[in-house]
């Protein structure tokens, strides 16, 4: 059975297509979205070529959802289509693509931050409500202190609120467990380096 894929059936019913870790797509992906994107055409391997208003073939193609779709060969992307692209910045942890550099010029780019904290405790009480708030505060607290020793390049790794949200649910559902306990739950990985283990020690 040949079905169409959420790429295909965005592009002909103009729906919003959203693409999580671009950053890890292969270059021949990269370069096929690219030439929707930038061109506004892309051909299928059932022959089928799609082009947007930006393609020089526009006034060639047909609808595809109206009677003549279903045996043309040209076939025009709906207007309304888009398409959000989520990536990680390039270098370690992440180890992808630089999508920026490959793919910046074809997107409205927005870097988005870490939330700040009162947002994070507020995003953290609706996973765990029976978690103390003053124990959350310092979480998120300790958390802040861990991304700016990463943005002084002293830490690698950019701990997210992934980490407190894994490390409150864990309390949530194991409130016997030490804090000890929880906290190895999620840096144990990060135990292997001494001096990565006393930074994260000072913190907390």
């Amino acid at each position: 059975v040949w079905e169409d894929s959420p790429l295909v059936r965005s592009m002909t019913r103009g729906r919003i297509l959203v693409v999580d870790e671009f950053d890890k797509a292969p270059v021949e992906v990269v370069c096929v979205l690219k030439g929707l994107l930038e061109d506004g055409e892309i051909l299928l391997a059932d022959g089928r070529r799609f082009v947007s208003a930006k393609s020089v073939l526009y006034d060639l193609a047909v609808d595809p959802t109206g009677p003549e779709g279903d045996k043309a060969t040209f076939l025009r992307i709906h207007p309304e289509f888009r398409v959000i692209a989520l990536a990680n910045r390039p270098g370690y942890p992440f180890l992808g693509n630089d999508f920026f550099a490959e793919m910046g010029d074809v997107f409205a780019c927005h870097a988005i931050d870490n939330p700040d904290q009162a947002s994070e405790i507020s995003l953290l009480r609706a996973y765990a409500e029976d978690v103390p708030a003053t124990t959350i505060r310092k979480l998120t607290a300790a958390l802040v202190d861990l991304r700016k020793l990463n943005d002084d390049g002293l830490l690698a790794y950019p701990y997210s609120t992934r980490e407190l949200v894994n490390i409150v649910r864990h309390m949530s559902r194991f409130p016997e467990d030490s804090m000890d306990v929880v906290l190895q739950n999620v840096f144990s990985f990060d135990s292997y380096d001494d001096g990565l283990l006393r930074m994260l020690h000072d913190v907390f």
